[in-house]
């Protein structure tokens, strides 16, 4: 019997060794404009419904947008899951909507459209659920066919932020409007990380890793890779986001 049982699970070990765990790398999410004059009232109102509808895998992490076009919205983050994960997801109940259209939807004033994002480890010193307080935010719209290109650059600038010990976040958008890639500078210590000459220190750096001269080079590189870029400062909202 013992050698039986033994066997039994030598024969269920070989047969899932090779099977490939789903990876958790993706990652939904959009914006709310709060109605002017209601902010406390919508940090109230997300908090309620995500407490009730989104623990566990479908999580909310709320940010606060400080600078850029879309300052003062809330990002609201999902994840990060796997694409099977998604799949797998029951439909959002009557219920659910109903309290989301009650409590949310009349303290918008607009919903920016959704995305989907995939972590980018090749370019990243960072894991895709490492913690983010405080972060920079610079959105790279690709050129069209251009962001495998671009991504030599990336690489590059992996080994530039590694480093100096910049912890660095890279996400791709998947079939989410303009192409685009998202660079999180994640600061540990907050803004006042920002007391660091990081430009200069990354600068060099680029230069120590790619050849004198490559940080120049790169910069007259951009215009033929990126469309355009976006820059914003956020933060972590602890008590807006489900605990």
């Amino acid at each position: 019997m013992k050698r039986s049982v033994l066997l039994f699970a030598l024969i269920v070990a070989l047969s899932t060794a090779g099977a490939q765990v789903p990876e958790k790398k993706v990652l939904s999410s959009y914006r709310v404009v709060p109605v002017p004059g209601k902010d406390a009232q919508l940090r109230k109102a997300l908090l309620e419904h995500a407490t009730k509808y989104h623990s566990g895998t479908w999580k909310w992490r709320v940010f606060q947008v400080l600078s850029g076009p879309d300052e003062g919205a809330y990002m609201i983050n999902e994840g990060v899951n796997s694409w099977t994960d998604l799949e797998g997801r029951k439909e959002i109940s009557d219920e659910h909507q109903r309290d989301y259209e009650r409590t949310i939807l009349p303290l918008s004033e607009k919903t920016l459209p959704a995305l989907y994002l995939t972590y980018q480890n090749d370019y990243s010193t960072d894991s895709a659920g490492g913690p983010m307080k405080k972060a920079l935010l610079r959105h790279f719209y690709m050129k069209p066919g251009k962001g495998g290109r671009f991504g030599t650059h990336l690489v590059l600038w992996k080994k530039a932020y590694e480093k100096i010990g910049m912890k660095v976040g890279v996400w791709g958008s998947f079939f989410s409007g303009q192409p685009q890639l998202v660079v999180s500078f994640r600061l540990a210590n907050g803004w006042a990380d920002l007391e660091k000459p990081w430009g200069k220190l990354s600068r060099e750096a680029y230069d120590e890793v790619a050849g004198p001269g490559a940080y120049a080079r790169y910069t007259e590189d951009l215009d033929s890779y990126v469309d355009h870029t976006v820059e914003e400062m956020i933060e972590f909202l602890p008590d807006v986001s489900p605990k």
